[in-house]
C-alpha cells in the first residue's frame, strides 16, 4: 500500500502538534465541537419539517398530473374537437400542475442542501479527531461516495466544478473545501484554511489531509519533519502549508452524472490527476474508463515505469479526486518512490494487483 513517509512523534524537530494541548486550546477545541453539535442538531430539525412539507406537495403534483390527464382522455379522443373554452381549462390545468412541480423541485433542493450541510459539519467533526489510517481512508471514501449528484435544468450546461469542469481563473477556492496541492514535489489531498493575498497573487495555507494521522506503533505521518521550511507554519497545534495558487487545484462541488452531462466528465484518453487509492497522493494517469452512471468511478491507469507497460493496471477513482492534469515538473509515481519518502507496492502486491484488475 502506498503511504506516506512515518515520522516518529519523539522526533526532536518534527512540527508534529503535541498531545498534550493548554487548557485554552481544549477549551476552544470544546466549544467549536458544542456548536459544530447544535448546528447538527438545528439542520436535522429543518430537514424533518421539510420532509413533513414535502409529502402534500408531492401528493398535490400527483393530483395536477391526473387531472390533465383524465381531461386530455375526454378531449383528445378519437373525432373529438377542442373548443376554446377546453383549451383554456387544460392550459390552467397545465400551469398549475407546472407551479406545484417547482414548489416540490424547491422543497426537494433545499432539503438536499441542508443534508449536504450535515454532511459537511460531521465529516469537520470527524476531522477533528485524531484518525487512524484505516479509519482516514474509510471517511475520505464516504466523503466522495456521497458527495451530491449535480440536478440541473433540462436546457443549460453544469457550472464549474460539477464533474471535471474547472473553477474559474482568478476565482478564489472557498475556505474549508477540499484541494490537490503541490508540496514538496508531490501533489497532496488538502484543506483550504486560510487566503494569503501577496504582491504578486493569492496563496493559500493548506493542512495537509495526511498530517497527524495515527500509525500502528506509536507512529505518526507526516509531509515535512523540519520547522525551518518556510512555506510550513504551525498555528494553534496545526501545521499549515503556504501554497501558490498555482499550485493548488479545487476539487469538484458535485458529481455528474454520465446518462445527462457526459460532457462533463473526463473521456477515455484524457491525461488526469488522480488520487491513487488508499492514500492521500495524486499522480499523472490516463482514463481507461469513464463512469458509466452516476454513482460509478473512473477507471484510471497510473504513470508508473516499474511496469512494462508503463502504467499500472486500471484502478478505480472516485469522482471527487480525478483532476484535470496540470504539469508543475511533478515526479513520477517511480521516481518519487526511488527518494525513499514514501512506500511502494512490493512485487508480490502489484502481482495480485495485476491479477485481480484482469
Amino acid at each position: 500500500m502506498r503511504q506516506r513517509q512515518k515520522t516518529p512523534k519523539t522526533s526532536k524537530n518534527s512540527p508534529i502538534k503535541n498531545n498534550n494541548l493548554s487548557p485554552t486550546c481544549n477549551v476552544a477545541t470544546s466549544e467549536e465541537n458544542t456548536s459544530t453539535i447544535k448546528q447538527i442538531t438545528n439542520f436535522t430539525e429543518q430537514i424533518s419539517e421539510k420532509m413533513l412539507r414535502l409529502q402534500p406537495k408531492h401528493q398535490k403534483v400527483n393530483e395536477s398530473l391526473r387531472a390533465i390527464r383524465s381531461q386530455g382522455v375526454r378531449l383528445l379522443g378519437p373525432g373529438s374537437k377542442i373548443s376554446q373554452n377546453s383549451k383554456a381549462k387544460l392550459i390552467a390545468l397545465y400551469q398549475t400542475a407546472q407551479k406545484q412541480c417547482v414548489s416540490e423541485h424547491s422543497t426537494i433542493m433545499q432539503l438536499l442542501d441542508n443534508i449536504q450541510t450535515v454532511r459537511q459539519l460531521r465529516l469537520k467533526q470527524r476531522m477533528a479527531d485524531k484518525l487512524s489510517r484505516g479509519s482516514l481512508m474509510i471517511l475520505l471514501a464516504q466523503h466522495a461516495a456521497t458527495l451530491p449528484l449535480y440536478v440541473g435544468y433540462i436546457e443549460g450546461h453544469p457550472p464549474p466544478l460539477v464533474g471535471a469542469i474547472p473553477r474559474l481563473n482568478g476565482e478564489p477556492i472557498s475556505v474549508g473545501h477540499f484541494v490537490a496541492a503541490f508540496s514538496e514535489d508531490i501533489w497532496i489531498l488538502g484543506e483550504v484554511k486560510a487566503h494569503i493575498p501577496t504582491d504578486y497573487g493569492l496563496e493559500y495555507s493548506i493542512r495537509d489531509i495526511d498530517d497527524e494521522v495515527e500509525e500502528e506503533g506509536g507512529m505518526v505521518a507526516g509531509t515535512s519533519s523540519s520547522t525551518n521550511n518556510n512555506n510550513t507554519l504551525t498555528t494553534n497545534n496545526e501545521k499549515l502549508l503556504t501554497v501558490d495558487s498555482n499550485k493548488v487545484i479545487a476539487l469538484p462541488h458535485y458529481r455528474a452524472d454520465p446518462r445527462r452531462h457526459a460532457h462533463a466528465l473526463f473521456p477515455k484518453g484524457a491525461i488526469v490527476l488522480a488520487l491513487y487509492p488508499q492514500t492521500t497522493c495524486f499522480y499523472k494517469g490516463i482514463v481507461e474508463t469513464p463512469p458509466c452512471g452516476p454513482n460509478d468511478d473512473y477507471l484510471i491507469a497510473f504513470e508508473d515505469s516499474t511496469f512494462s507497460t508503463g502504467y499500472s493496471p486500471t484502478l478505480p477513482v472516485p469522482q471527487f479526486y480525478v483532476l484535470t492534469f496540470r504539469d508543475v515538473s511533478s515526479s513520477t509515481i517511480c521516481a518519487y518512490f526511488n527518494k525513499n519518502k514514501r512506500k511502494t507496492l512490493s512485487p508480490e502486491t502489484k502481482e495480485t494487483s495485476s491479477t485481480s484488475s484482469t
